[in-house]
């Protein structure tokens, strides 16, 4: 009797934890199902982040949607990710200030589908990651990175690919990694 209990306790606790975590991020562009997004995570200009179904992002990621950010489905986002869509104006000859002016530079981050960004990873303002691609831990990324691939370093570049026929059948059979082992809409299994 006393695990039955337990057990209740638990889905009811989880129940008003995930009406709290709505509310909190209700003022999104877009959430899709089965999201996560770590506690301690920070997400700036919230109507401006678009994010697909079946994303994780880390613990202590930071996500800056000055200029607009969108995270394409599947995509994983791993722990101290910075993702920054907006830098301050600091050159042209109209510039009123030093460093810089008041003024930001805004340029959209897309993330496409399915995309794995690795701890420590830096994306700036103005990047496009295609479809299957694999980010490097601790990688400075400040430019376009192609569909399927490895990308490292600062400033990342492109290492490797993945194999695409591997890639595309598992993606034809639904096997993407969240999709398959989480549920964070109803997570009674994840609570046992």
């Amino acid at each position: 009797m006393f695990s039955a209990l337990k057990k209740k306790y638990r889905l009811f606790r989880y129940a008003r934890w995930r009406k709290k975590y709505y509310r909190r991020y209700a003022s999104l562009a877009s959430l899709g199902s089965n999201t996560y997004i770590c506690d301690d995570a920070s997400l700036y200009n919230l109507g401006n982040i678009s994010l697909g179904n079946h994303v994780w992002i880390g613990h202590q990621c930071y996500l800056e949607g000055l200029g607009g950010i969108t995270l394409g489905s599947g995509t994983i986002v791993g722990n101290k990710v910075e993702i920054i869509s907006a830098n301050h104006n600091f050159k042209g000859e109209d510039i009123t200030e030093v460093p810089y002016d008041k003024r930001f530079i805004k340029r959209p981050v897309t993330i496409g589908e399915n995309v794995w960004i690795g701890m420590r990873a830096l994306i700036l303002p103005g990047v496009t990651v295609g479809e299957g691609a694999v980010i490097g831990a601790g990688s400075v990324v400040t430019g376009e990175v192609p569909p399927l691939a490895i990308v490292g370093g600062n400033p990342a570049k492109v290492l490797k690919y993945r194999d695409a026929g591997q890639y595309y059948r598992l993606k034809g059979e639904g096997k993407i990694y969240l999709k398959e082992n989480y549920n964070y809409e109803v997570s009674d299994e994840r609570l046992k």
